[in-house]
């Protein structure tokens, strides 16, 4: 498709948004905005790509190579090392800390499962009912050389924490809301000894924070995790471009987003499984 094309879809696309009944005017904007995005970000991929190449250029999964796609998520923020900068600490602590292994649950095309496979040298257990996302992930990787340590699930249940009894386990999470359901020591009293990262979600008008730190409050410490501020100096190849073309760069999302590390107070440490 060429880019006049491009264009007349975009210009489609938005009249459709701004046309639509029963929508208040703040939705459409923000609907629209997302259009404009999307199609600046289109924009740009190739010509950073062009610059770059493929590889992860900062962060802490520098190094690694992505494909020409991903599955959710920001394309250009995974390639620039930018994306979800706020997690930076929290992922280098967890690539030094020791799991038995990490369980990443909503793991789409694989940016952190196989990001810290190749950190942390552990053995990650991914899952993503979305068959594209676990294909994708399988393909990143084969691309990063650690195939033998990425494992590849559809659906991962509240019980199935329990085959990892005994050993340190992380437990990353990002599943839109599911994570109430999910999560629940109760359940599983498992979990009462695994860290968790977890990405909150907005469900039936509260963040999923309100129900889940409870849940954990006497066998975790919790920290929130705040979204913050990105800065386009930091990346030389953003150097050149205009202001407006650098924030769409930068751009994952428009909604904010929060996190959160619960690190279970008393950890059980086992030696690492060699199979």
């Amino acid at each position: 498709m060429t880019w006049d094309a491009i264009a007349k879809s975009l210009v489609k696309s938005l009249r459709e948004v701004l046309d639509r009944a029963n929508v208040s005017a703040a939705e459409k904007l923000d609907d629209a905005f997302n259009v404009v995005a999307a199609y600046q970000a289109a924009r740009l991929k190739p010509l950073l790509v062009a610059r770059l190449g493929t590889t992860v250029q900062s962060g802490p999964f520098a190094g690694m190579r992505l494909l020409g796609r991903v599955s959710e998520g920001a394309y250009i923020p995974k390639l620039l090392g930018s994306y979800e900068a706020e997690l930076h600490p929290f992922i280098e602590e967890v690539a030094n800390a020791g799991y038995d292994a990490i369980i990443n649950i909503g793991c789409a095309e694989g940016y952190y499962a196989v990001g810290l496979a190749r950190r942390a040298n552990v053995r990650v257990y991914a899952f993503d009912i979305d068959e594209r996302a676990r294909q994708l992930c399988l393909d990143l990787a084969q691309l990063n050389d650690v195939r033998d340590r990425v494992c590849v699930g559809k659906v991962f249940h509240t019980n199935d924490f329990a085959r990892y009894a005994g050993q340190r386990i992380l437990i990353l999470c990002d599943i839109e809301g599911a994570e109430l359901s999910l999560l629940d020591p109760t359940a599983c009293p498992v979990l009462r000894d695994m860290d968790l990262l977890i990405e909150i979600h907005r469900a039936a008008g509260k963040w999923t924070s309100d129900t889940l730190f409870p849940r954990f409050e006497e066998s975790h410490i919790i920290a929130e995790i705040a979204q913050q501020p990105r800065d386009a100096a930091a990346h030389a190849a953003l150097s050149g471009m205009s202001d407006a073309d650098r924030f769409f760069a930068l751009l994952e999302r428009v909604e904010p987003t929060r996190w959160a590390f619960l690190k279970a107070a008393k950890t059980r440490r086992t030696s690492r499984p060699t199979a």
